[in-house]
């Protein structure tokens, strides 16, 4: 069964959210303003059509509108499912807490998504400590990341996610240290067998 109440509160939400008035959605949308006014109070409901502009409108998905479950802010599946995936990721980068939001949303990102995020946690403009990061890079992520750091392009003690290392990753990081190339001593720790 639809919860009318619910549906408009949600037209009513992404209206405010772009700062839209009723009579300007209307006129968007062809309608009276009072026909707005009646969804979200849940007097009335949206034909199908209208249902369908609203969501290309509100750049949000029919399910989110009909749907009588509200969302979670960090239950990225389902947000992912409802929204743009560009929407959702730039919520996620406006967060504060990315050390413990990090493990539900990286392993749904794509390619391209998680190469963003590492670049931008690499040149600073995300501030999260790679230690929080490094638990979820695939091997070739790692790579990368530890080739920016050892390069000097990325000023990052290693010492926190040293244990965390692979033997390989580690002989290289050594390698680095004995020809002084990398400027921090790690704590005295043997390479991993």
């Amino acid at each position: 069964m639809l919860d009318l109440e619910k549906i408009g509160k949600r037209i009513a939400i992404k209206r405010k959210e772009l700062n839209i008035t009723q009579n300007s959605l209307a006129e968007q949308l062809y309608v009276t303003h009072q026909a707005v006014s009646k969804w979200e109070n849940g007097k009335s409901i949206p034909s199908l059509e209208l249902l369908f502009e609203l969501t290309k409108l509100f750049n949000i998905s029919i399910d989110y509108l009909l749907d009588d479950t509200d969302i979670a802010d960090n239950d990225y599946e389902k947000l992912f499912k409802n929204y743009p995936r560009d929407i959702v990721i730039s919520k996620f980068l406006r967060k504060e807490n990315f050390d413990t939001e990090i493990p539900n949303i990286f392993y749904l990102l794509n390619k391209k998504e998680r190469f963003q995020i590492i670049n931008q946690i690499l040149i600073k403009s995300i501030i999260l400590d790679i230690k929080y990061i490094w638990p979820y890079l695939n091997p070739n992520e790692r790579i990368l990341v530890l080739g920016i750091i050892l390069s000097g392009k990325c000023d990052y003690n290693l010492s926190p996610i040293y244990t965390q290392l692979s033997k390989a990753e580690q002989i290289i990081v050594q390698k680095h240290i004995n020809e002084g190339t990398y400027n921090y001593k790690l704590p005295n720790k043997h390479i991993r067998s």
